[in-house]
């Protein structure tokens, strides 16, 4: 009787917080071991194209039961991921027209796809083969026919670094696929973050995040707030925290705990990948490090620790302490010959080994590096730019120009969006540094990280990305500056309003012009998503679907 009295008191909880947020209860389910889940629909929020109420889940217990109820309650919408999801995204990747072209082609691309994710898979820990294994269960639980298999989920949870490793590294995907040239390979996940806090945001402290990803024509159809209270083994502390990711793949693409730690990954471009050891990587890792870590420096290092195979920029943030980070990360590898990546021509005009060793301002560390907010940024390698842009003027294109004020606090390399002013990867990128305001993009800032992004293959597939990339890293920065200036400080409408300013309705409207539209083409789908973390009051809001769509809201302390 009590242990009813208590699952009712706790339901009571649970069905206030989510009231509260704008969500009611659709479904709950409890376990034998008085596990609960939930799945909730948004009062108001749907999407424009499906006209399904936007979702929202809560799951406790073991990586198993949280699995488990998740399969039981989202079973059709794991189904349309495992299938459709895991289907199409290599397309979004690699050209869709070309690889029509060349059904072998096709073939052998999607065939080592599965293979290495297949071997990935089996280096994962045990708790995400234990979560996944539940999710499996719980579909066949509640739907005996469901397409979910356990290879669709391997891949669906590891497939983008599966792909990201053998895209990043020419030599691999070379000696795998000889026919597939770059020009194929079409890089579409790019992404945005930054924090505000102290001096930017007085009192508060905001993460924001925009995950541009490639959809396969389906997971902005299913995104949602999965809330986790888990629990680990041997009274291993894990914090709760909420999600924001699709139904069955078991990583974050941003995540927030009930400390105040949020993180996001974005892509960034590098050669430092090992295909044949991928290792545990961007969604999977994310999360990892935020249900683990009490701050950021912990949530670092735990990335640091980990067996990594693919180059990804990690993004954390700390309410707690009130600062935030970038981890740089390659391949986990104990050493790198950072000179090894640029073409041979160019070594005269970079930095030698001894330069190197005295001027790396951030350890490595297992392949990767922690860019902190506020630290020394090696400005020194700003002389090294003006040669690179020279080369690159004589070698590959004499158009180029390098703005007077390219380095400085508030300069432009690409004034633009239409400007291509950078000189490929083949250059050192500034971090232009705001008090009280920190940035990462899809680039790697740190110097001796940034070298690895010089290989000539990287160059190649990056070659129509590279100079979005640092316009709107540019852009970020001056909105912020602006915003600083004109406000004095960032609250949090500004903080929402600059996280999508590339959405439709903002100053570049034509940005997303190519996107994919509505079934009746009168909206633009969002290909990822925009979440704004408020890290004092653990409050995340994310807008996904259609840029016409409603945001959604999940207030984490009224749930735990």
């Amino acid at each position: 009787m009590r242990a009813n009295q208590e699952i009712e008191r706790r339901l009571a909880r649970l069905r206030e917080a989510f009231a509260k947020d704008g969500f009611n209860i659709r479904r709950i389910y409890v376990t034998e071991g008085k596990r609960i889940g939930i799945a909730a629909q948004h009062r108001t929020a749907k999407n424009y194209d499906t006209g399904q109420k936007k979702a929202c889940y809560y799951l406790e217990g073991t990586p198993y039961e949280r699995g488990y109820l998740l399969g039981l309650l989202a079973e059709p919408e794991v189904q349309d991921m495992a299938v459709k999801f895991t289907d199409n995204v290599i397309f979004d990747f690699i050209g869709l027209e070309f690889l029509n072209r060349y059904p072998k082609l096709q073939k052998l691309v999607v065939s080592l796809l599965y293979e290495l994710s297949e071997n990935t898979w089996l280096s994962m820990p045990q708790h995400v083969h234990e979560e996944a294994n539940g999710v499996f269960d719980g579909c066949k639980k509640s739907n005996p026919r469901t397409g979910v298999t356990k290879q669709r989920l391997a891949v669906m949870n590891v497939g983008f670094d599966a792909l990201c490793a053998m895209a990043y590294t020419g030599s691999f995907l070379g000696e795998k696929v000889p026919d597939l040239p770059a020009e194929a390979v079409r890089l579409t996940m790019m992404c945005n973050a930054f924090s505000a806090f102290g001096p930017a945001a007085p009192g508060e402290h905001f993460f924001a995040r925009d995950f541009m990803f490639a959809t396969g024509g389906v997971f902005q159809n299913h995104l949602a707030h999965i809330l986790h209270l888990p629990i680990g083994a041997d009274q291993e502390a894990l914090y709760p925290h909420v999600s924001v990711t699709a139904p069955g793949i078991i990583g974050s693409i941003s995540v927030m705990n009930t400390r105040g730690i949020a993180a996001g990954i974005n892509m960034s471009p590098a050669a430092n990948c090992d295909p044949s050891a991928v290792g545990m990587n961007s969604l999977l890792l994310l999360r990892e490090c935020i249900m683990r870590g009490g701050s950021a420096a912990e949530a670092s290092r735990i990335i640091i620790n980990t067996k990594r195979g693919v180059a990804w920029n990690y993004a954390l943030s700390d309410g707690t302490n009130d600062t935030a980070c970038t981890v740089e990360a390659g391949a986990s590898w104990p050493n790198v010959d950072f000179l090894s990546y640029p073409q041979k021509a160019m070594l005269p005009l970079l930095p030698d080994e001894t330069f190197l060793k005295r001027n790396m301002f951030a350890p490595l560390i297992n392949g990767g590096s922690v860019r902190w907010y506020g630290a020394e940024f090696p400005e020194t390698y700003f002389p090294f730019n003006p040669p690179l842009w020279q080369f690159y003027r004589l070698e590959y294109e004499t158009l180029v120009r390098l703005h007077p004020d390219a380095f400085a606090p508030e300069g432009f390399i690409n004034r633009t969006p239409k400007e291509k002013n950078c000189p490929s990867n083949f250059y050192f990128a500034p971090e232009r540094p705001i008090l009280g305001a920190f940035i990462t993009g899809n680039h790697f800032l740190l110097p001796h990280m940034r070298l690895c992004a010089m290989d000539p293959w990287t160059a190649l597939i990056t070659r129509g990305n590279v100079n979005d990339i640092q316009w709107r890293y540019d852009e970020l920065n001056h909105q912020l500056r602006q915003e600083i200036k004109q406000k004095g400080f960032i609250g949090r409408e500004a903080a929402k309003r600059i996280a999508e300013f590339l959405a439709p309705y903002g100053n570049f409207p034509e940005y997303y012009k190519d996107n994919p539209k509505s079934r009746d083409r009168k909206q633009t789908r969002i290909e990822g998503c925009v979440s704004l973390f408020d890290l004092k009051r653990c409050i995340v809001e994310s807008h996904y679907g259609y840029y016409s769509d409603d945001w959604v809201k999940t207030t984490l302390p009224a749930y735990f």
